[in-house]
């Protein structure tokens, strides 16, 4: 072996021997680090790094630091980013009939629902989104709550279905959602997330929709401290995922990640659900704040529930939706 054949080898070893650099990948989150969902995303990344023995590790951006989520998920399909966990609807523009993963007052139950979601027409919906985009959902998205039940926060009292007629309501950008309640009557105004308490306050909109364990750390019920239960549609996080950067991850950090997701919706579970009658009680007791889980909605049902029809009847909904909805209601029994 002569000299430079020596320092080649040499050189070689050397680099072996040193610490391979962790992988960062970088989580756009819509909420504040103290929420429910800030706290399991904080697990995720200290499980992901634990089990990747800090191969993998994740930084959180919160409070959406790098920017509302229609701009996010462009990130997330270039790659910028890796994990951006929200709605799944946010995905719609690849695939518009993804809108129904969220489809107001159409699901009986959470169960009822997350058959829908595991099902095969919404899987194979999101096969198209991944196709388009390089945009998939990291583990099972039903596993991961977003809250134990949908509310109606508003200015003035809501004591019946005739009231939503006077509510200019915000609602995020999804088309069905804006139909929905717009053939309640209500004028919809779509805003993102963060300039809901500020557009109340200056009297753009007088009223918002929010999963129940949202309405602390948002402080809504300070500007609209008038909250209903509505059970619009049971809602859970998808971790909407670069595709191909889990691709290039190893098989070790893929499993790593995947058992760190699975630890951070065992958490979420339990405080959302074990938690949500407690959740009730503290937005009962705060000043000037009215709450009602009486509200009758079957009126809402009644409307909503011709809407579908009507929809169906005229063509207009995805071919074998209302099919794939009852065959989930069976499966969920």
């Amino acid at each position: 072996m002569n000299r430079f054949t020596r320092l080649a080898v040499t050189a070689l070893l050397s680099a072996a021997a040193l610490p391979v650099a962790a992988e960062t990948w970088r989580l756009s989150s819509m909420v504040s680090p103290d929420s429910i969902e800030g706290q399991a995303y904080e697990i995720l990344a200290e499980k992901t790094a634990e089990y990747s023995n800090g191969d993998l590790t994740i930084r959180i951006f919160p409070n959406s630091q790098i920017g509302e989520m229609d701009a996010v998920v462009e990130q997330l399909s270039a790659g910028v980013i890796q994990l951006a966990p929200s709605a799944m609807t946010f995905l719609a523009r690849w695939e518009d009939n993804i809108r129904y993963a969220s489809a107001p007052f159409l699901f009986d139950d959470y169960d009822h629902w997350a058959e829908f979601i595991r099902g095969d027409m919404v899987q194979g919906w999101l096969g198209k989104v991944t196709d388009a985009s390089g945009i998939s959902v990291l583990g099972d998205a039903p596993a991961f709550p977003r809250g134990s039940f949908r509310t109606l926060l508003s200015v003035d009292p809501i004591t019946s279905a005739e009231d939503i007629a006077e509510l200019r309501i915000r609602q995020f950008n999804s088309q069905l959602v804006i139909d929905v309640w717009e053939n309640q009557g209500a004028e919809v105004v779509v805003l993102s997330w963060g300039e809901v308490y500020d557009a109340i306050n200056r009297n753009i909109v007088n009223a918002v929709t929010s999963p129940l364990e949202l309405i602390e750390s948002t402080r809504f019920y300070e500007v609209a401290p008038n909250i209903v239960r509505t059970d619009e549609y049971p809602q859970a996080i998808a971790f909407m995922m670069n595709q191909e950067a889990f691709d290039d991850l190893s098989p070790e950090n893929q499993d790593a990640l995947l058992r760190a997701h699975a630890d951070a919706s065992a958490f979420a579970w339990e405080t959302v659900f074990s938690g949500a009658d407690e959740t009730v009680e503290r937005i009962k007791a705060l000043e000037g704040v009215t709450y009602s889980d009486s509200f009758d909605t079957s009126a809402i049902l009644a409307t909503t529930s011709e809407f579908y029809a009507a929809r169906e009847a005229a063509g207009e909904l995805p071919e074998g939706l209302m099919d794939a909805v009852e065959a989930a209601r069976e499966s969920a029994k």
